[in-house]
């Protein structure tokens, strides 16, 4: 079995110091800790339109996680180092990354959680953008259920860093879902793609469904609640 290693000191010390700075600069509502499951392969699948998004994952998670993170942000001299010292990997956006792929079945397949943004890249205006397959097809390679994953409210931080003023920010989990069908077809796999992220908008206001506005549950569905151990009980 593939292995990925665990993650460091470095990951520990950054999401301690992490906590203590967003007490001081956001008001964070979280809710659904209980829905993560205990142990096992995870893939967070979270909407993202703001760069607090993914971070604000694993100071707030009782399991450790592994960010993906686009490939330019490593280029960055101090920015790049602090995504390796943290555990994160890249990822080529717009085009198929065999090498992210197989990066994340690693992380996977060594049992630890995984944290994929399915629309690709940050939303411009907050509203959901039409989510692409990458966390449907790793769960089917894997195995690993997904959690729909709705943050939103970051996009006015700096805006309210100027004013002194703190950002809320809401990071909402929902309950867990495996495919139904293991072999299904291009067209299935988009079907799910979609029904993820309906189960991510109904976690987030109406104004901010975008693509999804208007769109409602299908009435065959895809996606199947996750039977497996049971999940975290966090205090």
């Amino acid at each position: 079995m593939s292995t990925y290693p665990k993650r460091s000191w470095f990951y520990r010390l950054a999401n301690w110091a992490l906590r203590w700075v967003f007490r001081l600069l956001l008001r964070l509502d979280i809710r659904g800790i209980e829905n993560v499951p205990r142990q096992g392969p995870v893939i967070f699948a979270i909407s993202h339109s703001s760069f607090l998004d993914p971070v604000i994952i694993g100071p707030h998670t009782p399991r450790d996680v592994v960010p993906m993170a686009k490939i330019e942000a490593f280029d960055l001299p101090v920015l790049g180092l602090v995504l390796r010292l943290y555990g994160a990997f890249a990822v080529r956006r717009g085009e198929v990354d065999l090498t992210a792929i197989k990066t994340a079945l690693k992380v996977l397949q060594s049992g630890q959680c995984l944290v994929i943004a399915p629309e690709g890249h940050r939303s411009e205006t907050g509203a959901l953008q039409r989510g692409r397959e990458g966390a449907i097809i790793l769960a089917l390679r894997s195995g690993a259920p997904i959690l729909p994953v709705a943050i939103w409210g970051g996009k006015k931080f700096w805006k309210n860093l100027v004013r002194l003023r703190r950002t809320e920010m809401m990071y909402y989990i929902g309950k867990p879902v495996t495919p139904i069908i293991k072999q299904p077809t291009r067209e299935q796999i988009a079907a799910m793609s979609d029904e993820l992220m309906l189960l991510i908008a109904q976690m987030m206001p109406p104004e901010l469904h975008g693509y999804y506005a208007g769109w409602s549950m299908p009435a065959e569905r895809l996606l199947q609640p996750y039977q497996g151990e049971e999940v975290a009980n966090v205090k």
